[in-house]
């Protein structure tokens, strides 16, 4: 198998685009929505980008900017816990780092944007966060999920309290698509303002 990272360099060149990328991203998600956001900040950037896994999370170290993009579930950005505890096996000190939560919540709302922050353990101040809105289409959850997601559903007001429990019952039941590219701008800025 041809080594990925030297035909996107080679493509970059090509395209006269940035040759070696400063930007990561990196993407957990099941259903599309975080597959999305990280196409189009590929598209904008010029970044690389990889998915979620243990093995290829270590690329994170050969790069100045990191964008973690993760799904929201239970008011826990997924997979994130495995950059903080690698932070320092990384090198992650002194880089711009921005996690991204894709989720049905109102990005606005700032006790909703509390409480993913802090259960996802964003919030120790060196990294910047920010809400996605996300995607649900209860009719294409995968078998397995779907008694997950219907418990999340119930334990939602335990978990975000009543405003934004019902909010994301709602969206849920009405199969809302709230993945729009303008949600990326202070994302976007934030990596241009670094080069």
């Amino acid at each position: 198998m041809k080594n990925p990272n030297r035909t996107a360099m080679k493509r970059r060149a090509e395209n006269e685009e940035i040759v070696r990328p400063d930007t990561i991203v990196v993407a957990s998600g099941k259903y599309g929505s975080c597959n999305q956001y990280t196409q189009w900040l590929i598209d904008r950037l010029g970044a690389d980008a990889v998915p979620y896994s243990k093995q290829t999370l270590g690329y994170v170290s050969l790069y100045r900017n990191v964008i973690y993009i993760g799904a929201i579930k239970d008011a826990v950005i997924s997979n994130v816990n495995v950059l903080w505890q690698n932070y320092s096996n990384f090198g992650l000190s002194g880089r711009k780092i921005i996690v991204c939560g894709v989720g049905l919540g109102d990005p606005e709302n700032e006790d909703y944007f509390n409480k993913v922050m802090a259960r996802s353990g964003s919030n120790q101040g060196f990294c910047s966060c920010c809400i996605l809105p996300g995607r649900i289409d209860q009719i294409k959850l995968r078998m397995l999920d779907k008694p997950q997601f219907e418990k999340f559903l119930v334990d939602a007001k335990r978990i975000y309290g009543e405003e934004t429990a019902m909010l994301i019952n709602e969206r849920a039941a009405d199969s809302y698509n709230g993945v729009d590219a303008r949600a990326l701008e202070p994302v976007i800025q934030e990596i241009l303002a670094t080069r």
